[in-house]
């Protein structure tokens, strides 16, 4: 893997910083959640109970708050079931947020170059910047990684982001730049929020 597909891995494995429910009614309520689509609630709380080593009836009352405490075995039972499948669930709503509305940041350090029509405007030279890239532009920087895009593209999906959003501002400014290399990059970071 190369950095910026590194990168990229790690953000999306740190974009389920939300945390899970508190509560042991919360917990019991999101597994119930989890084991309740098609079946009534009186199969969820059995398959949660056989999940935790609890009776049926027990479940329902953790879920209904009449008992708001577990022992330290089974709490930490449930909330290690929790922590399975909430990290995936919130995951993969915080990635599909980024490639449709909320984009993707991005902190970079490298060698930036630009083409005009009237050739190029200077040399590249090494630039630092932190911007947030537009939607469009995280979900091409994400197909391309599970295409399998070399380096060399990926950093110009960046670079064709930047460009749109930091150099042209959008098209208000430099408007003859038709486009931006982004060639030896030292430090990649993108964060998604």
């Amino acid at each position: 893997m190369g950095l910026i597909e590194d990168r990229l891995e790690e953000a999306a494995e740190t974009a389920f910083s939300q945390p899970i429910p508190k509560t042991l009614g919360g917990r019991i309520r999101f597994l119930l959640k989890q084991e309740g689509k098609g079946v009534s609630r009186a199969e969820a709380a059995r398959a949660v109970a056989e999940k935790i080593g609890k009776s049926q009836r027990t479940v329902e009352r953790y879920r209904d708050d009449e008992i708001k405490t577990a022992k330290p075995e089974t709490a930490a039972l449930i909330e290690a079931t929790v922590k399975q499948l909430w990290q995936p669930i919130v995951k993969t709503k915080k990635l599909q947020a980024a490639v449709t509305t909320g984009g993707i940041k991005v902190d970079v350090r490298g060698k930036f170059g630009f083409k005009s029509p009237k050739g190029t405007t200077n040399d590249p030279r090494y630039r630092r910047l932190s911007r947030r890239l537009d939607a469009a532009t995280a979900a091409a920087l994400f197909e391309a990684k599970e295409n399998g895009a070399s380096e060399e593209d990926l950093a110009q999906i960046v670079a064709d982001g930047l460009r749109d959003d930091y150099f042209t501002d959008g098209g208000s400014r430099a408007t003859s730049l038709q486009s931006v290399a982004l060639t030896g990059i030292d430090h990649i970071k993108f964060s998604i929020t």
